[in-house]
């Protein structure tokens, strides 16, 4: 693995040879509440840390790793870019991770101070202390990371949730957001659940992470028109999905499990899914006053992305909106120049 460095608390060192980030993962876990309670086993672990080691290997300009500390427990980062640029900060989607932006960190870092977050709760080297989605916890969780890396002011990019997580840090603390974008982010419109790939897909165990990878890669690239297809899927992203969903306790991570009761909590489960498929009020989306892109795929399956701009630009003042041709839900997986190139012009304008 190429050579990382750790600069947590303002000190910078090289890794020693052969200290692997699952390493780094076991030494940063909590004692009473360890990375372990978010995964369904300790192979599970190991695989999904595999991947994680695998896709970092493949970032192709230098970088650092770094905690800060927030009230959530420590937030890991992977860093790029020159020290004195413009800050941006990464928000991944649920149960995504810093090295899922490996394709968006070379063209990003020419222009800023990038930094990849691995989200609380979340797979990845961060404490497993998961936000609340019904309550001011992300907001709360972003600031206390700017905070920490002593920044004012930045620019926020985040996927699906994480377009949902940092549309709301702009909407509750905009003195801290300098430009937004927020690519088939969740909040602006309501969405229609994918039930036949849920059920179909995903809920079926008697399939393995490689066939459910092969069964997600299929469904994310399959057109509208019969037998029609836009283009590749990222197997990576796919890979992730699919050792999420085998490996990955969602329950957990989106505090939806009652340690008390070691069972599923249906109100709790229920709001929190109004969350990802139902709009937020538009009293609400109306005070989101930040200059703000919002980019969604042609052939986005969970809303009419082309409605869904309207709705954003007719909401939120000071937002631009896109859809790309050739993209879906993953837009900025299945167009990377494409939309690398839309969000520098946008952030440099």
């Amino acid at each position: 693995m190429k050579e990382i460095a750790d600069d947590t608390e303002q000190a910078t060192r090289p890794l020693t040879a052969g200290f692997s980030l699952r390493e780094k993962a076991r030494r940063e876990a909590r004692p009473t509440e360890g990375k372990m309670a978010l995964y369904k086993s300790e192979h599970g672990f190991n695989e999904i840390m595999d991947w994680y080691e695998g896709l970092v290997d493949k970032i192709n300009i230098p970088f650092n790793s770094r905690f800060v500390n927030t009230r959530f427990g420590r937030t890991h980062m992977l860093v790029c870019g020159a020290e004195d640029a413009t800050p941006l900060i990464l928000v991944q989607a649920a149960a995504g991770s810093a090295p899922l932006w490996r394709n968006q960190l070379p063209a990003f870092a020419k222009h800023f101070r990038v930094y990849a977050l691995d989200t609380v709760g979340q797979p990845g080297l961060s404490d497993p202390t998961p936000p609340s989605y019904l309550n001011n916890d992300y907001v709360d969780w972003l600031t206390d990371v700017i905070d920490d890396l002593h920044i004012e002011k930045a620019h926020f990019i985040g996927v699906s949730a994480g377009g949902w997580q940092v549309m709301q840090m702009a909407i509750q603390k905009p003195e801290r957001v300098n430009k937004l974008i927020m690519l088939s982010p969740m909040g602006i419109s309501h969405a229609r659940l994918p039930i036949k790939i849920w059920l179909t897909k995903v809920l079926r165990k008697s399939k393995d992470v490689d066939s459910l990878e092969k069964d997600l890669t299929a469904k994310s690239v399959t057109s509208k028109s019969p037998g029609g297809s836009f283009g590749t899927f990222d197997r990576q992203l796919a890979r992730a999905m699919a050792l999420c969903t085998r490996h990955f306790r969602l329950d957990r991570s989106l505090g939806v499990y009652g340690e008390n009761s070691n069972k599923i909590s249906f109100i709790k489960a229920l709001k929190v899914l109004r969350k990802f498929f139902l709009s937020e009020p538009k009293s609400l989306l109306r005070k989101m006053q930040s200059e703000a892109l919002v980019v969604f795929g042609e052939h986005e399956v969970l809303y009419n992305p082309y409605k869904v701009a309207k709705r954003a630009e007719k909401l939120m003042p000071n937002t631009r909106a896109e859809v790309l041709s050739g993209a879906g839900h993953a837009v900025i997986y299945d167009q990377v120049e494409q939309a690398n190139t839309m969000i520098v012009d946008f952030l440099n304008k």
